[in-house]
């Protein structure tokens, strides 16, 4: 059986947006560079830290502010119809994970020889 990863305190029990989460931590942990940072992000989603605390932690402002400041800036310029498509369609993906994540694991019924016709 798949055991389910650990759903993040920010994430108020929504799977799918802890797994959104989760995704993009790893992300950002690629990405940086910095091993202190990627530590952090490490503990996160391994569980030993909250992502709140994380985020109170320097490392972590220190290590976003670059890109939150360019993307904020791509937002900002955005056209209000491209903001409205592109929340549609993360809401969009977000249902979708959820209806995945909800749907039984097909470890979860080991042999299902029993489903089968018998001939």
């Amino acid at each position: 059986m798949t055991k389910p990863e650990p759903l993040l305190d920010v994430a108020r029990g929504d799977a799918a947006r802890s797994h959104v989460l989760r995704e993009s931590l790893k992300i950002l942990r690629d990405r940086s560079g910095d091993p202190a940072f990627g530590k952090l992000v490490d503990d996160v989603l391994s569980g030993r830290r909250g992502l709140r605390e994380a985020v109170a932690n320097p490392l972590f402002g220190k290590a976003l502010t670059p890109g939150v400041q360019a993307a904020a800036e791509r937002f900002k310029e955005m056209p209000e119809e491209e903001r409205e498509r592109l929340a549609a369609e993360g809401e969009r993906r977000l249902s979708r994970l959820r209806e995945d994540l909800s749907a039984p694991d097909d470890e979860d019924f080991g042999d299902t020889s029993y489903l089968r016709p018998s001939r």
